[in-house]
């Protein structure tokens, strides 16, 4: 788990699913055998982003609220 203030200063809690959603398998598969699902929430949005595993320790704030923002879009 995660916790990142986006670039508007709204805060995300972010979590690694069990597994990729049924509707996001086929874009997983695209990315590669190595991928996990996360599901970022902050209580008016959410979303679910595409990772490689590690990203909870791998990546900054930056990179992850980057990452929630885009998805977004």
């Amino acid at each position: 788990m995660r916790t990142v203030r986006d670039a508007r200063g709204v805060m995300w809690i972010c979590l690694e699913l069990p597994e990729v959603p049924a509707d996001h398998r086929v874009a997983a598969a695209a990315v590669g055998a190595e991928t996990v699902a996360i599901e970022c929430n902050s209580g008016a949005e959410r979303v679910i982003a595409l990772m490689q595993p590690g990203w909870d320790e791998d990546m900054d704030d930056a990179a992850l609220a980057g990452t929630i923002l885009r998805t977004l879009t």
